[in-house]
């Protein structure tokens, strides 16, 4: 492949590149995936990559950050949100340390519990599906109790 043949072929593997950013964010991995899928040799990936990080157009954390606050508002708890990270090419050691900063939202919690449970405690058949919605959404068991004590504390002072 002479100089000018390859300078082409790293041309159009960064406008492919820029294009799937064009459309939405991507982690580095996933890109480099999508221009190999392509038929974009490996340097040339390789290459719009790093062509793209230099110009901050392509930024693995700050990917990562924007999935954290959009699983966050959609009622997600830690567990699920690393999975998804992971998921969406973003390294373990970062998701790890995002998720440690990660605070549960225990309003959305509580909203998710009042969908499930209507206000009724009384049901534990009800109290274990609500459990499980929350465990498969990501949350801990210690999250799940401390939510499911402030709710049943709330409904029974509406109760009197």
């Amino acid at each position: 492949m002479t100089q000018e043949e390859l300078e082409k072929a790293y041309e159009k593997a960064v406008n492919d590149a820029a294009k799937q950013l064009s459309y939405r964010d991507l982690s580095k991995s996933i890109l480099f995936e999508k221009l190999v899928s392509k038929g974009h040799s490996e340097d040339a990936a390789e290459y719009a990559i790093a062509y793209l990080e230099q110009r901050n157009l392509l930024d693995d954390n700050r990917y990562a950050e924007t999935l954290l606050r959009s699983y966050t508002r959609k009622g997600y708890g830690t567990r699920r949100i690393n999975q998804e990270l992971k998921k969406r090419g973003i390294s373990s050691e970062y998701c790890q340390e995002i998720c440690e900063e990660y605070q549960t939202d225990f309003s959305i919690l509580h909203s998710l519990l009042d969908k499930k449970l209507k206000g009724d405690i009384s049901d534990r058949k009800e109290i274990q599906k609500a459990v499980a919605f929350l465990q498969r959404r990501g949350f801990s068991w210690s999250e799940i109790k401390q939510a499911l004590d402030s709710y049943s504390k709330e409904y029974q002072e509406n109760e009197f």
